[in-house]
């Protein structure tokens, strides 16, 4: 019997939150040359040897500029037949995480990293969940992110020894 192992391409995509005056917000990004891309949330490859949620990370700082960035968890993956890349499936990986940037919104040009992003000008605005107007589906796992992420923050912190 022969298998047939899958050659994919591991993607991390990263939903910022933290509290704002409203209630929770979650960290958008707009393109800023290229309007038609939408609304989107960070995310992008992963490099060799990086989890799913290093990528998300990785890519929410690179993309975005976003900073003072603490891993919440991994909150699930779809897999996608894509035609646009040289593999015929993508995994997405998405994640949450927080942040005590103070920023609401501002632009970015994402830095050298020579993964095809490079010199992208971006607009990063945190919105309120319910009027954050994600495109393409990447919403997929916000409404999963958001209790958790609540959930944590109610919890107390640790006492040090």
């Amino acid at each position: 019997m022969s298998e047939r192992f899958l050659k994919f391409r591991q993607r991390g995509t990263a939903y910022v939150l933290r509290e704002g005056p409203s209630g929770t917000e979650v960290l958008v990004m707009l393109h800023v040359d290229r309007p038609e891309a939408g609304v989107q949330v960070p995310g992008g490859g992963a490099r060799p040897g990086e989890t799913p949620g290093e990528t998300a990370m990785r890519e929410a700082a690179e993309e975005t500029g976003v900073r003072d960035l603490m891993f919440g968890e991994v909150l699930g993956s779809k897999l996608m037949k894509v035609d646009w890349i040289a593999y015929d499936y993508q995994v997405n990986t998405y994640s949450w995480m927080t942040t005590t940037d103070p920023r609401d919104a501002w632009e970015h040009t994402v830095p050298h990293t020579g993964d095809g992003d490079d010199g992208l000008r971006m607009r990063a605005e945190f919105r309120p969940i319910g009027e954050s107007g994600i495109d393409w589906g990447l919403d997929w796992l916000l409404e999963a992110a958001v209790p958790r992420y609540l959930a944590r923050r109610a919890e107390p912190d640790p006492v040090s020894a």
